[in-house]
């Protein structure tokens, strides 16, 4: 067990305490009871079957899609895996490691806990090493470079600081990128790309090594995520939830070896993919055509560019469930709904601008399974609305709100299901996960709309850098995008409610 314990004496931590879940346990336990009697279920199931029969038929294709994925995570981390593992045990090492660390006003414990453990993994794989430290912090240079000169590293190894001035993550990461270049990497040399706000786990350098060097036909390799949370119960245990399903998810595309991100946290790549031209300048300057926005920089995302870069060449990537890293997380200012909605603009916003060209490249090159989970993430964005537009229709035409509750009944039965089984999985449980897989599903579903018609718009959370506000071109853009998106879901809503109530309708 690694000690955190500079970071604890801050606040953050890896799970909430006893105490919050036996409080949290209690509420949802009554909030259960409370909506069975309040539901009547027979005179709701009588009200409106239409909507029944819509709500059905959706949650027998979501439950069993989610049921496939879980399957597959655990085929993946209990039977496929192992052999994976074992094969890579008498692995070489690299040759070299080039390991790039981007931070932005980062808290100088953040930091020297992310260095400490970087150096302190290098010491143990014992092989030469550069490390380029993207920083903003003057004083950063001065403490890493401590920290650097102490260490009892391979002879060879180096540190190159360069200053990340504010223009943004990829302009940071191009700059490292062509250092890394300049240096021309040796064959049989690997070059990770991570956070300066991630600290590594024990052993994940060797763990993720060992794999890349032993499976050649695999390109690149990201980890398992176990945050490190400061805030409050209810902050701490939506990370815990995110990461819960990231590990899930990853599980399940990796059984095709394939996956849908190689997250910006930690990813390892051979050098000749991430010291090629097509790479470098992804990271650097990506860019989508739009039909009716012309073209789309990318500002965020740079691990949704790395990750397309690699499919797209061809190569194979997997996910290393017993190498993991500790994200350093804090929501940003703005209180927990505008701290969480603006995180996920961000995410789903990544998704949603990258999985088209993703599709584009068709099943073979993708993968099949991998192809139409990208075609799914499509999809998956309108089904969390039809519970409640169907809910609500069945309330206006019955006149009677019990329909109402039975629907929040069927909602908290199923996501404690739902939760239940995550556990299964990966050993994460909280009588919170119920409600946050919901409040995920409908402001995420909301977020990954408002992305699909407004794409241009993007902002980092910590930089003030985001797409420009001004101009009769972006006026247009915006004003255009709202009126497709408001026009796209009431179309929505009279087709499922018109659905439900021609469905419930007698004979």
């Amino acid at each position: 067990m690694l000690n955190f314990s500079g970071l604890s004496s801050q606040g953050y931590s890896k799970r909430s305490s006893g105490t919050a879940a036996i409080g949290w346990w209690s509420i949802h336990a009554l909030t259960l009871a409370l909506l069975v009697i309040l539901a009547s279920p027979t005179s709701a199931l009588s009200a409106n079957s239409g909507a029944l029969i819509v709500v059905g038929a959706l949650g027998l294709w979501r439950w069993s899609w989610a049921g496939m994925h879980l399957v597959r995570a655990v085929i993946y981390e209990r039977m496929v895996f192992p052999r994976i593992r074992r094969r890579a045990s008498n692995a070489p090492l690299p040759s070299h490691l080039f390991i790039i660390v981007t931070s932005y006003r980062i808290q100088p414990e953040v930091t020297y806990t992310v260095y400490q453990r970087l150096i302190e993994e290098l010491e143990a794989v014992h092989v030469p090493a550069t490390i380029v430290s993207c920083f903003t912090d003057p004083a950063d240079i001065k403490l890493v470079g401590r920290l650097f000169n102490s260490a009892n590293l391979v002879e060879g190894s180096s540190i190159i600081f360069i200053p990340q001035a504010g223009r943004g993550k990829r302009h940071a990461l191009g700059q490292a990128l062509r250092v890394i270049i300049e240096r021309h990497p040796p064959p049989f040399s690997f070059v990770a790309l991570m956070d300066g706000d991630s600290a590594l786990g024990r052993n994940t350098l060797r763990n993720t090594c060992e794999i890349l060097s032993s499976e050649n036909d695999v390109g690149a390799v990201t980890t398992e995520n176990i945050p490190l949370v400061k805030g409050s119960t209810l902050v701490r245990e939506w990370y815990r939830l995110r990461m819960a399903q990231r590990h899930s998810t990853m599980c399940s595309m990796s059984l095709s070896r394939r996956l849908l991100v190689l997250t910006g946290r930690f990813s390892v790549f051979r050098s000749e993919i991430a010291t090629g031209e097509d790479f470098v300048q992804a990271v650097e300057k990506d860019s989508i055509p739009h039909w009716r926005l012309g073209t789309i920089e990318m500002l965020t995302g740079d691990d949704k560019s790395t990750w397309f870069t690699v499919l797209r060449r061809g190569w194979k990537m997997l996910y290393i469930p017993d190498a993991v890293v500790h994200p350093i997380e804090e929501l940003p200012p703005g209180g927990v709904f505008s701290a969480t909605t603006s995180l996920m603009s961000r995410w789903f916003g990544n998704m949603v601008r990258n999985s088209a060209r993703a599709i584009a490249l068709g099943p073979t090159r993708c993968g099949f399974f991998t192809w139409i989970c990208l075609v799914d993430q499509r999809l998956s964005m309108w089904t969390p609305l039809v519970g409640p537009v169907c809910a609500l229709s069945a309330c206006m035409i019955s006149g009677e709100t019990s329909y109402l509750f039975l629907y929040l009944l069927w909602v908290l039965a199923s996501r404690t299901a739902v939760s239940i089984a995550l556990w299964a999985v990966t050993g994460r449980f909280h009588p919170l996960f119920a409600a946050i897989i919901y409040y995920n599903q409908i402001i995420g579903a909301w977020l990954k709309l408002r992305a699909v018609f407004s794409p241009h718009r993007q902002r980092w959370t910590r930089q003030a850098i985001g797409s420009p506000a001004g101009g009769l071109h972006n006026l247009w853009s915006d004003v255009s995008s709202n009126l497709l998106r408001y026009m796209s879901i009431a179309i929505f809503v009279v087709i499922v409610s018109g659905a439900s109530i021609s469905l419930g309708a007698p004979n």
